[in-house]
């Protein structure tokens, strides 16, 4: 019964607009201490570079819309005017709808607009009613650095709408009612369509829906009628469901800095963004490369974990502990994280990290990265055990992910010396032994040895051993934990 139930809920469309995503593609590499240096952004306007956006800086020192790029440069010295760049937006909308398709499986990217559309009935089951829902999006999108305007429609178009006027319909019947008052120029028409409509005498949406469907069509076109009747749903919208690719990239600008503290910020907006991504896949990543793009250079940093994950508190730590590292010798322009291959991931990897207070223990795995991340990754190997009675002989190094082998012997202490250190037996007590290790003659490394487990006047227990070839004497080689 309940999936009957969920199969027939009616579909309701978010519309996500990003009216400012020109100015925050550059804003957002920015901390708030930065957002204080003024930005503008410009695009061609009949003919000429004209201010498109800016920030709130730019808007006291008095930048307006509209200006002239000449003028605005002009009238403000430290002005940072970037030209509008539409192959980036629509790039930043495909990344975009990646991260938004953890919250629905209909992904749709309108680039005229600027917006995405997420059907969200059938998500309100998993993620709760639709207004929170939009808020949590809305929040998470401006985590990112994007500031997002919404609105929800039974409709895709009743959707757009909503979004540039902050409506919420409920059902197709509220439709007409919520988009009766606003003016035709709210319509997704041509400007010449606009035109002929306000000619004819229209002002408002109401008017021109109560035209009868065919006198329209025979006055306007069938685009128009078409137009009206996918807006109120007579007619379905072809919308082409986005499908996110199974990889990362994404980088930033950002002002320019000799300092990794500084990469922090903008570092911690790509990340989260790439957890949002893996979230939506339900995959997790090993590896992770960060590439600086510097003052005529660049410099990567290749992250390679013990584990699959998806936690941007993981991925953070371990981060900061590669830049603590990181010695630039220039200044920093741009920044990129990149991850190729998304793996399956175990859910609890999101919970690694104990909360600061706990007195909790680092998980094994977390204490190998966080090693990796400040040694480099060739610094930090495994141990095999190696069939071999001469103690110093039977252990190798091995890579991590490679499988281990192990040989235990009772007796053993965990703990070697480097080398064994020549010592007097007088100052231990002897507790057991002797054992005796005559082995080797085949490579050349020959030894005959009597072990004693001794303990000396601090009570420490350690391991010793007499030697008769080749070099005799009494020798401590290990230590008992």
């Amino acid at each position: 019964m309940a999936s009957t139930e969920h199969s027939k809920r009616p579909p309701q469309w978010l519309a996500l607009h990003f009216p400012h995503m020109a100015l925050d593609q550059h804003n957002r590499g920015l901390d708030e201490e930065s957002r204080d240096m003024p930005l503008a952004v410009s695009d061609k306007l009949a003919g000429r570079q004209c201010i498109i956006d800016r920030n709130p800086a730019a808007e006291r020192a008095g930048i307006r819309l509209g200006m002239p790029a000449g003028a605005a440069l002009s009238l403000l010295d430290s002005l940072q005017v970037s030209v509008r760049d539409r192959r980036t937006e629509q790039a930043i909308l495909k990344r975009l709808a990646s991260w938004c398709y953890q919250y629905s499986s209909q992904v749709c990217i309108d680039h005229q607009r600027n917006s995405l559309l997420l059907e969200i009935g059938a998500s309100q089951r998993l993620f709760g009613p639709a207004e929170p829902l939009t808020e949590h999006i809305v929040s998470g999108l401006g985590q990112l650095g994007y500031r997002a305007v919404s609105g929800i429609a039974p409709t895709p178009e009743a959707a757009h709408l909503s979004a540039r006027h902050g409506l919420h319909i409920r059902n197709s019947a509220d439709i007409r009612k919520s988009i009766a008052a606003l003016d035709i120029d709210s319509l997704n028409l041509k400007p010449a369509e606009i035109q002929a409509l306000k000619k004819m005498g229209f002002r408002t949406i109401a008017e021109v829906l109560r035209l009868p469907r065919k006198a329209l069509a025979r006055r306007m076109g069938l685009a128009v009628s078409d137009y009206l009747d996918r807006l109120l749903g007579h007619r379905p919208e072809p919308c082409k469901t986005f499908r996110p690719p199974g990889s990362f990239s994404a980088g930033m600008d950002v002002p320019e800095t000799a300092h990794t503290q500084g990469l922090i910020f903008p570092l911690k907006r790509l990340v989260q963004e790439l957890c949002g991504v893996l979230r939506a896949h339900d995959r997790g990543i090993q590896v992770l490369q960060v590439r600086l793009q510097l003052d005529g250079g660049s410099e990567t940093l290749r992250l390679t974990l013990h584990q699959a994950t998806r936690s941007e508190a993981h991925l953070m730590l371990l981060l900061r502990e590669r830049l603590e590292r990181l010695q630039l010798v220039r200044p920093v322009q741009n920044i990129r994280l990149q991850a190729l291959h998304f793996l399956p991931c175990e859910v609890v990897q999101e919970s690694l990290l104990k909360e600061p207070g706990t007195g909790a223990t680092d998980n094994a795995s977390l204490v190998i990265e966080r090693l990796r991340a400040r040694l480099g990754t060739d610094s930090v190997k495994g141990i095999n055990g190696l069939e071999d009675h001469r103690p110093e002989h039977s252990w190798s190094l091995r890579e991590l992910d490679e499988p281990a082998s192990y040989t235990t012997q009772a007796g053993r202490p965990v703990w070697l010396l480097p080398r064994p250190q020549p010592c007097r037996i007088d100052n231990y007590r002897i507790l057991t032994g002797p054992e005796r290790i005559e082995t080797g003659w085949w490579d050349g490394r020959d030894c005959r040895r009597d072990y004693f487990v001794v303990r000396d006047s601090n009570g420490s227990t350690l391991w010793a051993f007499h030697e008769y070839k080749p070099s005799p004497g009494w020798y401590l080689h290990g230590l008992f934990a």
